[in-house]
C-alpha cells in the first residue's frame, strides 16, 4: 500500500509538471505572437494572456510581472538560437566552401522569423529599461560566447587571426539585428534578401582570400 501511495504521488506530480511545461511553453508562443504583432511596450500582460487559454491570475501565478516573462521568453529564444547556430556549424563541418551557401539559408530564416524580431524587441527595450538589461544580460554573454567560441573554432587561426574572425562574428550579429530594426524595416523583401546574399559572398570571399594568403 505504501509503495501505491509513492507512485500515486510521483505520478500526480510528474503530471503536474508536464501540464506546467505546456503552459509555459503556450505562453511563450503567445508573447512571441503579441511581440511581432504589437511591438515590446504595446505587448500588455492582457494582451498576451488573451492569446492563450489561461486566466490573466493563471499566467501571473507562473511569471508575476511582464518583466519576469519577457526574461524567460529571451532565454528560451536564446537557447533555440544557440542550437540553430550549432546545427548551422554541423552542415558547414569542414567544407568551408558552404559557408555563403548555408549563411543565405540560416540568416533568411532568421530574417523572416518572429522569434527573432521578438528577441531584438526585448533586446531594444533592455536599452531603457535597466532593470531588464541587468537581468538579461548574463543570459546573453552566456549567449554571445558560446556561439562566438563555436564559430571560431571552425577556423584555422593560423590562416585567419582570431581577432578578425571575432570581428566578422560581431558585425554580422549586428547586421542582422540592423535588418531587423533599422534598414530592413524601409526595404522591399527582394532588396533585403539580395543584402543577405552579398553579405555572405563577401565573407565567402573574404575567408578564402585570407586562407589563400596563409597558405
Amino acid at each position: 500500500m505504501e509503495n501505491n501511495y509513492q507512485d500515486t504521488g510521483e505520478t500526480r506530480k510528474s503530471t503536474q509538471a508536464e501540464k506546467s511545461d505546456r503552459m509555459r511553453k503556450e505562453i511563450l508562443l503567445a508573447a512571441i505572437s503579441c511581440l511581432h504583432e504589437f511591438g515590446y511596450h504595446r505587448a500588455s500582460i492582457k494582451k498576451i494572456t488573451e492569446k492563450t487559454r489561461f486566466s490573466q491570475g493563471a499566467l501571473q501565478h507562473h511569471f508575476p510581472t511582464k518583466e519576469d516573462l519577457m526574461v524567460f521568453v529571451l532565454e528560451r529564444l536564446l537557447a533555440k538560437s544557440v542550437r540553430l547556430t550549432l546545427e548551422w556549424l554541423n552542415e558547414i563541418g569542414e567544407d568551408k566552401s558552404r559557408i555563403s551557401e548555408l549563411t543565405i539559408k540560416w540568416w533568411t530564416n532568421q530574417a523572416n522569423s518572429p522569434e527573432y524580431l521578438t528577441m531584438v524587441e526585448i533586446l531594444v527595450a533592455a536599452r531603457t529599461e535597466d532593470s531588464l538589461r541587468r537581468r538579461i544580460k548574463p543570459t546573453f554573454d552566456n549567449f554571445a560566447k558560446v556561439t562566438d567560441d563555436r564559430i571560431l573554432a571552425i577556423f584555422d587561426s593560423n590562416k585567419i587571426s582570431q581577432t578578425i574572425a571575432r570581428t566578422l562574428i560581431t558585425a554580422s550579429r549586428q547586421m542582422m539585428t540592423g535588418l531587423i530594426s533599422s534598414d530592413g524595416l524601409f526595404m522591399k523583401e527582394e532588396d533585403k534578401q539580395a543584402y543577405i546574399e552579398h553579405w555572405a559572398m563577401f565573407l565567402q570571399q573574404l575567408i578564402e582570400h585570407r586562407m589563400q594568403e596563409s597558405a
